[in-house]
Formats: C-alpha cells, structure tokens, sequence
C-alpha cells in the first residue's frame, strides 16, 4: 500500500489462503517488517459478507462484524472503550472486503454498462451507506497505467446519494478480466495512520500459487 501523497510504502496486506474453516488471516506489516494490525475473515455465508475480527496494536483499536442469528452486530472501540449497533435488515449488506466478491458475482451486469447500488457496512462509524458501482473507461480512472495492464477492467465506487459526506470520496479499482482478479485499489484506507487520522492509498496485489 502506497500513500497517495508521497508514493511511499505505508504497509503490506499479507493474505493466507482460506482454511478449512473458510477462514483468512490478513497481517498489516509496517516497511520494517513488524505487524501492527490483523484481521480475520470469515466466510460462511454469502460471500460478499464475511465475518471479520479486526485489531489495530498500535492504539488498541478493534472493529468486527458478526452475525449473531438475524442480527448483525457492528462492533468499534479503541483504548477499552466499545460500542455496538444491531442491524437486522441486512440480507443484502456488503461487508469489508466482499465488495470484490460483489463486483464478481455481478461481473456481467457491470461489464454491460449498468449501475449497481448496495448498502456497504460502515463498521468504523456503527452505520451503512449506500454505494454506487460502475465501469468506466481507462482514461477515466486514476490506476490506469500505459505500461501494464492494458487489457485490465475498470470501474469506481461512489456514493448512491450526493449527501452521503460519510463516504465521500471514491475508489477506484482495476480488474485482471481474466480470473476477475483485483490488481489495484485507489482511496481510503481501512487503517489510520499512526497519529489516527485518515489515509488514502493505491495498493498493488500481488497473487501467489
């Protein structure tokens, strides 16, 4: 993950695969190697709906989303202090990182040139929003690159409503069309920086066999 500002290394997301309990760990790993954040993904329902545990050592900061019967249950704090929201109409929520699972399962649709709205979870601030995803041309996007990925796809995630300030800015990301494959991600980080403030990005996947 690169910052927008400087072009500097900010952190690594290291992936393990899914176990057999459709589990992923994810390590947040500072330039100097030190892990400072991890996340556990969990994928037993819809796959646009992982449950997550997330925690962040260097102020205490913890974020999950779990289903708890109907209800899914927001969690965010930091420092010892928490707080929790049930949402109970969620069947079509996307949460954390299944908004890839939701740009693939409707690939053919967004290829087509139609809009798609959802409600995305915003565990951070205990509430949803709704967001718009749509394909734009190459020239449009802030990730297009003359040197490689010339055949990538691309599309931008906006808010569905204008007065949506909670989620203002858009992302913008590029698709390997063969495998529908993530290759890059342009816009705000789910991390802070390390004085707790907001941070916008561009990451570079890397897969591995």
């Amino acid at each position: 993950a690169y910052s927008l500002n400087s072009n500097q290394v900010l952190y690594r997301e290291l992936y393990t695969g899914i176990n057999e309990n459709k589990s992923v760990r994810v390590d947040y790993v500072s330039p100097e190697g030190k892990t400072f954040a991890t996340k556990t993904l969990v994928y037993s329902g819809e796959l646009f709906q992982p449950m997550f545990n997330f925690e962040d050592t260097r102020d205490n900061e913890f974020a999950s989303a779990q289903f708890e019967g109907a209800r899914l249950m927001l969690t965010q704090g930091a420092k010892g202090h928490q707080s929790q929201k049930a949402i109970l109409d969620n069947a079509k929520i996307v949460i954390d990182a299944g908004f890839d699972a939701y740009i693939q399962l409707h690939w053919d649709k967004l290829m087509e040139g139609k809009r798609l709205k959802f409600e995305f979870a915003l565990v951070n601030r205990l509430t949803t929003v709704q967001l718009e995803v749509r394909k734009i041309r190459a020239s449009e996007s802030p990730v297009y690159d003359d040197d490689i990925g010339s055949d990538w796809v691309y599309f931008r995630i906006t808010p569905a409503k204008k007065i949506a300030s909670l989620f203002a800015d858009p992302i913008n990301l590029a698709y390997n069309p063969n495998g529908k494959y993530l290759m890059r991600y342009h816009g705000r980080s789910n991390l802070d920086d390390n004085n707790g403030d907001p941070v916008d990005v561009r990451i570079e996947y890397e897969y591995l066999n």
